[in-house]
């Protein structure tokens, strides 16, 4: 009896201690659940954070690199802007023109003997190379075949330019009409004249050009182009070398090297014919020139 009523006492107190432990496990489970959802809901904004920055960083990424395609294209790929000629200062191009076309004659004549079609002359290193001192003669010294050098060269570089001129007169005078412009152009009759100066050849231009549009109206008549070259020099040395030649028969190098010391020059002995190359050291321009004096005839 007394071990039923122990045994009851017993089964009880267990049942009340399974249905504590039951309820402990129920708050358990509870606050791991909330604990669960909170850790869960925080997961979603940082992903969502995460995401929204992962967007700008992309946005801005891509808006670099537009940026950086636009500034490449300017950059490496520029588009050409054609500019009008500007009405306030025509003289710049007619100048540039003028500037231009004496450099190209210049660079013809002084590798020619001061002329852009010889007549008389000896091909020399694939150029007409004219002679400027001259005999047909064995034992005779040269002569001068063109006592006024200076003059001579002037008068090659401006017929040389004033076709060019006229072109580009013409080119300029069409351009402003296109535009608008009212424009006279007296092409036919440009008086152009070069200068060899030291250190200098200048040429001058007259001439009456004027373009109206409106009111506006501007006119010109004489233009400048200035270029720094040695041409004077140059050609100064060379009348010093044909005199010396058609004095005494030959040029005594050693003392021009001396006097001269910014010039070389070189003399190279072929068919009969001592062809002469000036040049000036800083600028490299060189004048070339061609004499046949005082030769011996073959075999002697």
């Amino acid at each position: 009896m007394t071990r039923t009523k122990n045994r009851g006492i017993l089964s009880r107190k267990s049942r009340r201690a399974n249905s504590r432990f039951d309820f402990i496990n129920t708050k358990l489970n509870i606050a791991k659940s909330k604990r669960s959802t909170h850790v869960c809901a925080q997961d979603k904004t940082l992903n969502l954070h995460s995401r929204k920055r992962s967007q700008v960083t992309i946005f801005i990424i891509v808006a670099i690199i537009i940026v950086a395609a636009i500034i490449g294209f300017f950059v490496f790929f520029k588009p050409k802007i054609l500019t009008p000629p500007q009405i306030e200062s025509p003289e710049a191009y007619i100048e540039k023109c003028m500037g231009d076309a004496a450099e190209d004659a210049i660079d013809i004549l002084s590798q020619q003997g001061g002329d852009i079609e010889p007549a008389h002359y000896i091909i020399y290193q694939n150029e007409k190379v004219r002679y400027l001192c001259y005999t047909v003669l064995y034992y005779t010294k040269c002569t001068n075949q063109e006592p006024s050098l200076k003059a001579h060269v002037e008068s090659e570089i401006t017929g040389y330019a004033l076709p060019m001129l006229k072109r580009c007169v013409s080119s300029l005078k069409a351009d402003f009409e296109k535009q608008g412009y009212a424009v006279q152009a007296d092409v036919e009759n440009i008086a152009l004249k070069t200068e060899i100066m030291p250190k200098n050849v200048v040429l001058n231009a007259e001439f009456e050009f004027s373009a109206t549009k409106g009111e506006t109206t501007v006119s010109r008549n004489k233009f400048e182009a200035v270029l720094k070259e040695p041409l004077y020099e140059l050609l100064d040395l060379t009348r010093e070398i044909i005199n010396q030649e058609a004095k005494f028969g030959y040029f005594e190098q050693v003392g021009y090297m001396i006097l001269y010391p910014d010039y070389s020059l070189e003399k190279d002995n072929t068919e009969e014919t001592k062809i002469y190359t000036l040049k000036q050291r800083d600028t490299g321009r060189e004048f070339v020139f061609a004499l046949r004096g005082y030769v011996l005839p073959a075999g002697l």
